[in-house]
């Protein structure tokens, strides 16, 4: 019994010093990683508000990313979207009542292979080398931010809540890839 709660209590440290963070719908560490929201097929261009198209027809790097929007009814109820200022690329920013930018998405005009911020508290990958690295906006919040670069992108995305990391989460999980053609 105690090597029992001896070899589990290993475990757990082993994952939690992993630096790999395990939320809902991921794998446990040393798990393969699942495959990524965004893997499924693209949604039309109809079903996503008409800013993001047309912001992301404006971006000078749209060669090299690819429109992606935040799909999730419940997470954007009652927030209206508009165009958010991204030098060199796009962005979507939904506003509440009385909360202007309380969250979005934007593709950066930064590339996702550049060096960036990486000391995030918390990271995710996924199965086709997609990864994510999130915390509070500045390292102290009370903003959400995230930097994801999705595989075969040139750019880096910004995802942004000021509702929460549960909210910040729940849009990562929530981002597709919209059909442009």
């Amino acid at each position: 019994m105690r090597r029992t709660i001896l070899l589990a209590s290993l475990t757990i440290m082993a994952a939690c010093s992993s630096g790999q963070e395990t939320t809902p719908g991921q794998p446990a560490p040393g798990n393969t990683p699942a495959p990524p929201p965004w893997g499924t097929n693209a949604v039309a261009t109809s079903e996503v508000p008409a800013v993001y198209l047309t912001e992301w027809r404006k971006a000078e790097n749209r060669a090299t990313c690819a429109l992606v929007a935040i799909t999730d009814d419940g997470i954007t109820r009652g927030a209206a979207p508009r165009a958010a200022t991204f030098s060199g690329g796009w962005g979507v920013a939904y506003d509440l009542p009385g909360q202007r930018s309380a969250f979005g998405v934007a593709g950066t005009g930064a590339s996702a292979s550049e060096s960036s911020y990486d000391e995030w508290p918390f990271k995710r990958t996924w199965s086709d080398g997609s990864s994510v690295g999130y915390g509070p906006e500045g390292g102290t919040g009370p903003n959400q931010l995230a930097y994801l670069r999705i595989a075969g992108q040139g750019c880096l995305y910004n995802v942004w809540s000021r509702l929460g990391r549960d909210h910040l989460e729940s849009m990562i999980d929530a981002i597709r890839f919209v059909q442009t053609r």
